[in-house]
């Protein structure tokens, strides 16, 4: 937490008179159980702190800065960051590896760092970037090291081009690296917005020792990732597709990912319908929303508790072929209960096993909001068949 309270003192001491500072944030404390690992299943605790500063010295520049709290578990008196994993809170400091002097470096970090200007419908940007595509289909809030430029043409439409370093190698080997290129353009028309998406990843001599991604080599991966969203005959529909090929290791073939979602308010209560599956491997982000709190629905960098199962992380393995389908019902019961219900069905290829497992599944969610700014969300889900698993979580969450 004195990350947090340190960035907002540097940025109030630094600032000038004329610089404005805006804020936000949020935070969440869950508790959770799942009984899909050890004898007696998982119950625990966990938090998210995130705050987000922007400092504006003008019109065209701003410095935008986040720090984040967070841990998947309660850890009592033993922080590993000061202590080690054998002597309990006795206020003797170990001063390990992993000592940051804070006592929980393993939970507190600078989350984001971005310089951006902007003039004449241009916008260019440099630094440690969150990254999310729309919908969360492709990218689902990564953190890139990231140089882009966006022009914003005078129909608002947009096209931006970016250059990421997405892991780097040894510093006295400039051909290890693992470097991304992606050229982007996003329109709307008739009333509907899409989004053509691409990639392209380069490690000209990857080394698994050092160029990172646990040993994954993304070297001439190309993607290509259409999306139309809109509506016709008073439903709501989104679709996503996202095709990978041409890789050197990985992705190596054609690998398929796609979703569509149709959605209608009958204003009694709205009901959502969703198909989404791979092909040969294919990639759909882990923060993509399944229509179920167990499957996927878990952000890179806010990952989440009670996730069973994963729709879209094949890494190209021909064999892996997922799908899920899943109808869901919404209800608004007053300004401050809401609640959903939905059910499903899906196969997914274990990697172990090497087989399909067949499976329907049960999912729910009830929210109370005490005001527009703090809420309580009860979720549980439920899988029958070839795996029988189910998880269900507790969230207080604040937004400021």
């Amino acid at each position: 937490m004195k990350a947090l309270v340190f960035l907002l003192a540097l940025l109030l001491s630094v600032a000038h008179a004329e610089t404005k500072l805006s804020y936000s944030g949020d935070a969440y404390v869950r508790g959770y159980f799942k009984n899909s690992t050890g004898n007696n299943g998982t119950q625990a605790f966990n938090q998210f702190f995130r705050l987000n500063v922007i400092a504006k010295p003008d019109d065209n520049l701003s410095v935008k800065i986040g720090a984040i709290l967070a841990s998947d578990s309660w850890e009592g008196d033993n922080h590993k960051g000061i202590y080690s994993s054998t002597t309990q809170n006795t206020g003797t400091a170990v001063g390990g590896t992993n000592d940051d002097g804070f006592g929980n470096d393993n939970v507190t970090r600078l989350d984001h760092a971005v310089i951006e200007y902007s003039k004449n419908n241009w916008i260019t940007s440099v630094g440690r970037h969150v990254v999310t595509t729309p919908g969360s289909f492709v990218t689902s809030d990564d953190r890139r090291d990231r140089i882009q430029v966006i022009k914003i043409r005078d129909n608002y439409d947009a096209v931006a081009f970016a250059y990421d370093k997405r892991a780097e190698g040894a510093l006295n080997n400039a051909k290890d690296d693992v470097d991304m290129y992606s050229l982007n353009y996003y329109g709307a028309f008739s009333g509907m917005k899409y989004a053509l998406q691409t990639g392209y990843w380069t490690a000209r001599k990857y080394n698994a020792a050092t160029s990172g991604f646990n040993g994954v080599n993304l070297d001439n991966v190309k993607q290509f990732s259409p999306q139309l969203e809109g509506s016709l005959a008073g439903i709501d529909f989104n679709f996503y597709y996202t095709l990978l090929w041409g890789g050197s290791a990985y992705y190596k073939d054609e690998h398929h990912a796609a979703a569509l979602k149709l959605a209608h308010d009958f204003e009694i209560f709205k009901v959502e319908f969703q198909s989404m599956a791979t092909l040969d491997g294919g990639l759909i982000a882990g923060g993509f929303d399944s229509l179920s709190s167990v499957v996927n629905n878990s952000p890179d960098h806010n990952q989440s508790s009670i996730k069973l199962r994963t729709v879209g992380f094949g890494l190209g393995n021909k064999q892996s072929d997922d799908q899920l389908h899943m109808l869901r019902f919404s209800k608004i019961f007053s300004q401050e209960l809401s609640a959903t219900v939905g059910g499903g069905y899906g196969v997914f290829y274990n990697t172990t096993s090497k087989k399909d497992e067949k499976n329907t599944l049960v999912d729910a969610t009830a929210r109370y909001s005490f005001s527009q700014y703090l809420s309580l969300a009860a979720s549980y889900g439920r899988f029958f068949g070839d795996y029988e698993q189910h998880a269900g979580s507790l969230t207080l969450k604040a937004v400021f």
